[in-house]
């Protein structure tokens, strides 16, 4: 978790905007992807239990700008569907879930060459919005950390590859999805993993 959060915080420093003034150049990825992971570990009553989240397909949008010619700020939307596996202390009529990211962050490159290999990451908040009506929403601190790659297909366009590890925060034995006194969940961890990959179309304007 320190590594993540020390990885974040230097790309937010270097993507501080250089003082020598340089052409801007804008960029729009939307992405298509899939995400995985982000069970949640509970306990209730020192029972111990899982519930699961189903892998699905995921679509966002990515912003990136230059500050120089290496560094690039990125701001990063990014949502799926899923859906909770049913659990012994745990049901709801509707076990749909929506997941957002919204992050600010960016990038550098560690490679160079036709195939370019760059270090990504940011920070925001992850909004978890139950679709049960008895459920109510969530929006917690995260972070995320990546490789990201980008391959010309001509002066404008780009065809962009994309994996993260998101980490969003909460408090050891905290509870979530609480209507008035009753909690769905009890977590029993700090951070909330998940990991996601994707594929999108860069136009450079």
């Amino acid at each position: 978790m320190r590594v993540i959060v020390t990885l974040v915080c230097i790309l937010a420093i270097i993507s501080t905007p250089s003082v020598a003034k340089q052409a801007l150049n804008f960029e729009i990825t939307p992405l298509i992807g899939y995400r995985f992971g982000g069970d949640f570990d509970t306990t209730t009553d020192k029972v111990y239990n899982r519930i699961e989240l189903s892998d699905d397909t995921s679509y966002g949008l990515l912003t990136a700008w230059s500050f120089d010619r290496q560094r690039q700020g990125e701001f990063l939307i990014s949502h799926y569907n899923t859906r909770f596996s049913q659990a012994d202390d745990f049901s709801a009529s509707n076990t749909g879930l929506g997941i957002t990211y919204a992050h600010i962050g960016g990038n550098v490159p560690i490679t160079e060459g036709p195939i370019p290999i760059y270090v990504a990451g940011g920070f925001g908040l992850t909004h978890l919005d139950p679709k049960d009506n008895q459920m109510s929403n969530e929006t917690r601190f995260s972070v995320n950390i990546g490789l990201a790659s980008k391959i010309a297909l001509s002066e404008r366009l780009s065809l962009r590859l994309d994996s993260r590890l998101y980490g969003t925060f909460f408090n050891s034995n905290s509870a979530i999805f609480c209507e008035l006194e009753t909690c769905a969940i009890y977590i029993s961890s700090d951070i909330w993993f998940q990991t996601e990959v994707s594929i999108g179309l860069t136009y450079r304007f």
